[in-house]
């Protein structure tokens, strides 16, 4: 048995190493929940795992390996299969009882304890086996940071404060080309890197490394320095993959520090030939992603499902399992394991620290915090665009796409800005950027699901009168486009190459660019086009359906 193990492994850290070469892991546009790794058996124990999106590489070649064991309960045979859903999502339908797996392993056990405080009961332990481990970091230019002292100086969140609210802390510098300081961080709603950037800052604020309280938050000025960062903020998103694309793409430009988790640093430099980040652990501390293996205390889980969860959970942390971890840039979850060669400096990291690690929040705490990231973001001033064009029509994709935007109307916070235009053969702006009121909500909303199918398709135009609606948007604000259409431009007076090369001019020399999002909508639309329009505005395409059109907008709007 333990030389079959040996060999499953072996084959495992060679599939882990030829797939991290060429992809880091899942897209995180695509819908949630996908990539299921093996087929549930009928007579066969079967066990579900949900996992966050970074452990793809490894957990679907630990599936593989597992269930090749052909490992038994009662004469059953256990079959494990996995979906990537972000901590945040599956937070939120677990709660809410429309997600039940038989393991979940969020990135942090911040999301077990949110769930047990939202549903005032004990659905997950409190303690639970960590799978792997890593690091919050907050990821810098090198050459920034050797510029503004490091390493000589330990930096931290004070000083990510101090140099957002200086506009010219790099002019002073001698280089004024890099702009001004500019964060960026995920979504708390969506992403464990989000959620422990925002904790950090406030314990941070208040001096604390553990014990930290409601009261604590609510201190003078506590509250202040939080959202002097947050202004300083480029945009937010539901993975830090986005941010190493936009990274690799804009440079020192685009953003001087990003909060991602050190496995996403680590692999944007094995894959950088050049331009290097380092890894800031910040002097007032840091979280591990802790990356739990959770079996929940619900009634759908068997007493056969769940000697099955434990015996995947013994397969991943045998010490041949937990020595592989690394070639993900990972560290091990295991106290006696040693960590891979690549947490090193090459790498961007130091596998010596932290040297501090923050005490994880009481869930009371934790939500406190989340809802005043929500009433402290920065704000965001988004255009609308939605195709009417009478193909619309076609299997209620007007219908299914409207219930979509309405739901993100809806989550806007009072501080945003949204405004609407919609296109079929020509566009048509029904509302500029208007402040998201109660009433204004309502009535966007009751404008939205007023819309009727009928006409050509006028998208670049479309694309166009948004973009210049957006660019006159307040400098202070994130601005974006959020574009949706289902089939080919037919009636456009601009072209394709002429709307891109306008993109691409203003990308070059805008100080507060727009981003611009587009949703390939049906079988029918333009997907490479809309890709292309995309990468110009510096966004993200998605590709939507009826069935997952409601999910693309929500992905979207975690970027706001």
């Amino acid at each position: 048995m333990r030389t079959k193990l040996a060999i499953a492994i072996a084959a495992l850290a060679l599939i882990a190493v030829a797939w991290t070469t060429s992809h880091r892991t899942s897209d995180p546009g695509r819908p949630t929940g996908t990539g299921t790794t093996a087929t549930p058996s009928g007579d066969g124990v079967n066990v579900d795992i949900i996992y966050s999106p970074e452990k793809e590489p490894l957990l679907v070649d630990a599936i593989r390996a597992f269930n090749a064991r052909k490992v038994k309960i009662d004469g059953r045979p256990v079959i494990v299969t996995g979906k990537v859903v972000s901590s945040g999502t599956a937070y939120t339908n677990i709660t809410k009882g429309t997600l039940k797996p038989t393991i979940w392993s969020p990135s942090s056990s911040f999301w077990g304890r949110l769930v047990n405080y939202t549903n005032k009961s004990d659905v997950f332990a409190d303690k639970n086996v960590s799978f792997v481990r890593t690091p919050l970091v907050i990821a810098m230019w090198k050459e920034q940071a050797e510029l503004l002292g490091w390493p000589k100086k330990q930096f931290g969140w004070s000083d990510m404060l101090a140099w957002s609210r200086d506009p010219k802390v790099f002019t002073k510098l001698g280089r004024p080309e890099w702009g001004a300081f500019k964060m960026g961080h995920t979504n708390p709603d969506f992403s464990t890197s989000g959620l422990s950037a925002v904790a950090a800052e406030y314990y941070a604020a208040t001096g604390k490394f553990e014990g930290l309280t409601v009261a604590d938050l609510d201190k003078p000025g506590v509250r202040k320095q939080v959202v002097d960062l947050q202004r300083s903020v480029v945009h937010y998103g539901d993975t830090t993959l986005f941010f190493a694309d936009q990274l690799r793409k804009g440079g020192p430009a685009y953003a001087s520090a990003v909060a991602m988790e050190e496995v996403t640093l680590v692999d944007f430099n094995k894959k950088s030939p050049t331009r290097k980040l380092v890894a800031i652990y910040p002097k007032e501390g840091t979280f591990y992603s802790d990356n739990p293996l959770m079996i929940p205390n619900g009634d759908w889980v068997s007493d056969a499902q769940r000697k099955g969860a434990h015996e995947f959970i013994t397969f991943l942390t045998t010490k041949e399992f937990q020595a592989t971890v690394d070639k993900v840039g990972m560290r091990p979850g295991i106290a006696d394991v040693a960590i891979g060669p690549d947490i090193a400096s090459v790498n961007g990291a130091d596998p010596g620290e932290p040297k501090r690690v923050m005490a994880v929040p009481t869930p009371q705490v934790l939500a406190t915090i989340k809802n005043y990231w929500h009433e402290d973001r920065k704000p965001a001033d988004v255009l609308l665009v939605l195709d009417t064009s009478g193909s619309m029509t076609d299997e209620d994709k007007l219908g299914n796409a409207q219930r979509g935007l309405v739901k993100f109307i809806r989550q806007s916070a009072p501080q945003d800005r949204l405004g609407l235009i919609q296109f079929s053969t020509t566009p048509v702006l029904l509302q500029p950027l208007t402040q998201m009121t109660p009433a204004a909500r309502n009535a966007l909303a009751n404008r939205v699901n007023g819309l009727f199918p009928d006409g050509g398709t006028a998208a670049y135009d479309a694309a166009w009168m948004a973009f210049q609606a957006a660019r006159q948007g307040d400098p202070n604000h994130i601005k974006a486009v959020v574009l949706l259409t289902d089939g080919l431009d037919r009636n456009s007076q601009i072209s394709l190459s002429t709307l891109i090369n306008r993109f691409n001019t203003d990308a070059e020399n805008a100080t507060h660019p727009v981003r611009v999002f587009t949703i390939s909508y049906g079988s029918d639309a333009d997907p490479t086009s809309l890709k292309k329009i995309a990468e110009a505005g510096n966004g993200k395409a998605y590709e939507g359906t009826t069935d997952n059109i409601e999910q693309v907008y929500l992905s979207i709007s975690s970027f706001f």
